[in-house]
């Protein structure tokens, strides 16, 4: 009964935002609907250089401009993140199912995505970032199951599926790349666990890297175009780089300050969990200095948030391997949330091109609810912050993003 008033609840704000929000707000929007018309009207990747989102890989974009074709407006764009929101859940859930095995942990793991408000920001928009974030998603839950395989088909079938996703979201967005220590890993762990599979996984290795490196070529080439060969960041950043002064990093005063929307312009630590958790760059809401509801979540992310980090450190003694996976995405995400922050600007600040760190905080927040207490403790914390969320953020008319 919840879940059903949680999805029905889901989709009614986003087809209901998506339908009042103008495409050229949120990041960049005018940029991504003026690619997605260049495919539509020319049937080709725009020059690399033309506008300032034309750097980015085309499958958000080719699809979009394919619902144009169909439908016959624009605003069906618009819809397609509403859809790729619950592949996210869906894909968590079973990455969940693999790992956990009481159906409880599995669907209290899947409501604390459905009502995080990070993820929330983006079904309206013109964007390609929680696309990007699915392949992400895929490929790490892919890691799941290749640590699970014993038998040759199943390796086989996980190296598939790992080689379709990272060739798909490559050509989403680049930034798919720091995926790969996730699934060397998990490949090492079957290498070093079944001896008779070796061979198999060694070669299943090989193909897989020789795949991508072809499936991946074209768009690796066009985007050196845009970014200089000694430019590593430009594969996750803007060419716009400014140097944030020491302080940036450990700068606490937007704490007592009750900052909930400036912190990414001068603060790294509240900028990532402020943004995690609400609304911080207005992409959605207006800018309000202090509201209530904006309150209540930047609150209630004080409280979840160290009850999952609580849960990977159970997961990690209940689940060696599957802790040691979910701790390297959660390194690999903030370092390069740090790394991406040290060589660019203020909009890096947002966990748009690492918002696979969802994934341990799910998986820590389904391990912590195996205690009862704690379970109906978050169930109730996380249904007060989805009730809040779809309020605060369901658009009036009269907003500026309508506009």
């Amino acid at each position: 009964m919840l879940g059903s008033a949680v999805l029905i609840a889901s989709f009614a704000l986003g087809i209901h935002n998506a339908t009042l929000y103008n495409p050229r707000h949120g990041f960049d929007g005018k940029d991504h609907l003026f690619y997605i018309k260049y495919i539509f009207n020319y049937h080709k990747m725009p020059p690399i250089t033309m506008m300032g989102e034309t750097h980015q890989s085309p499958v958000y974009y080719i699809i979009g401009a394919i619902l144009k074709s169909i439908i016959g407006t624009w605003k069906a764009a618009q819809y397609i993140n509403i859809f790729v929101l619950w592949m996210i859940i869906g894909m968590v859930g079973l990455g969940l199912r693999k790992v956990f095995k009481k159906i409880d942990q599995v669907l209290i793991g899947m409501f604390s995505l459905t009502a995080l408000p990070m993820l929330n920001i983006f079904p309206a928009m013109l964007t390609n970032e929680l696309l990007s974030t699915f392949w992400i998603i895929s490929v790490i839950v892919c890691s799941i199951f290749l640590i699970y395989s014993k038998e040759k088909k199943e390796i086989i079938f996980y190296s598939i599926w790992f080689t379709f996703n990272f060739i798909l979201g490559y050509w989403t967005k680049i930034s798919i790349a720091i995926t790969l220590p996730v699934v060397l890993t998990a490949y090492f762990f079957n290498f070093m666990k079944n001896k008779k599979l070796r061979k198999t996984i060694f070669i299943s290795i090989f193909l897989s890297f020789l795949l991508i490196a072809l499936g991946c070529s074209p768009i690796f080439f066009r985007a050196r175009q845009h970014y200089s060969a000694s430019d590593i960041t430009g594969l996750f950043t803007s060419r716009v780089i400014i140097k944030e002064d020491h302080l940036f990093f450990y700068r606490l005063d937007w704490i007592p300050k009750i900052d909930m929307y400036n912190t990414q312009y001068y603060s790294l630590l509240g900028a990532a969990w402020n943004s995690f958790w609400t609304d911080g760059h207005n992409a959605i809401t207006p800018f309000i200095k202090f509201h209530k509801k904006s309150f209540i979540l930047w609150s209630l992310g004080f409280i979840i948030l160290p009850l999952s980090f609580y849960g990977l450190i159970v997961l990690i003694k209940r689940s060696i391997k599957i802790g040691i996976i979910m701790s390297l995405v959660t390194i690999i995400m903030l370092g390069t949330y740090v790394f991406v922050n040290l060589n660019s600007h203020y909009s890096a600040a947002r966990l748009t091109y690492e918002m696979g760190i969802v994934v341990p905080y799910t998986f820590g927040l389904a391990s912590v609810s195996q205690n009862k207490k704690i379970k109906y403790i978050l169930l109730l914390l996380l249904s007060i912050q989805f009730i809040i969320m779809v309020s605060f953020f369901w658009i009036q008319p009269w907003w500026h993003v309508t506009k």
